[in-house]
């Protein structure tokens, strides 16, 4: 209901008289509407959803080069062994085999014994590997194997994995620089697999 006040003066006696006007506002009645469960029917539909996957291969990724620390001159005269190392860069495994759970793949590294100008070389088993942290997306387990000779193929990183997946880490080389070694720059490889 709303209210409408307005005054006007009596003209006897000029007092103001108050006139109310009264409005009424009618209600909108929405009719109920009754349901009868007793005459309800269900159904249920059931849903089946199937997730594909379009195979593809196992690989791994490697930097192409790596730079050691140097070692100088009078420790490689001397009769202690000096340790050089370097940081890889990523290696990276992707996985697109759409692996059963349970799968497993494992990377693996290999290296070459490093060779100055002339003079000995210093063997591969003198060569050290550690994974460090290993990153991943998928469903993958993980662990590292750190290494101290690569000498022959040893695993570095072995995974159980389920799906399409990929894994990574920055590895650590460390070289054990024997005692007397001649100066100059070495070279030699690394060579890394998965399987």
């Amino acid at each position: 209901m709303v209210q409408s006040l307005s005054f006007k003066e009596n003209e006897d006696t000029h007092m103001p008289v108050r006139n109310v006007v009264l409005f009424s506002i009618a209600s909108l009645i929405i009719p109920s509407i009754a349901v009868n469960m007793a005459h309800a029917d269900i159904t249920t539909t059931s849903l089946t959803i199937s997730a594909s996957c379009v195979p593809g291969p196992l690989s791994i990724s490697a930097p192409g080069a790596l730079v050691f620390s140097a070692v100088s001159a009078p420790s490689m005269a001397t009769t202690v062994s000096s340790i050089s190392t370097a940081t890889m860069g990523t290696v990276l495994v992707t996985d697109a085999r759409c692996d059963a759970p349970g799968t497993a793949w494992t990377a693996s590294a290999i290296a070459t014994a490093l060779t100055p100008p002339a003079g000995p070389t210093i063997a591969a088993s003198l060569i050290g590997y550690t994974s460090g942290v290993i990153g991943k997306t998928g469903t993958v387990a993980a662990v590292a194997v750190d290494q101290i000779n690569l000498t022959g193929v040893v695993p570095v990183v072995t995974a159980v994995v389920t799906g399409s997946n990929t894994a990574w880490w920055t590895p650590t080389i460390t070289v054990t620089v024997p005692s007397g070694q001649a100066v100059g720059t070495y070279t030699g490889s690394i060579t890394q697999s998965v399987a």
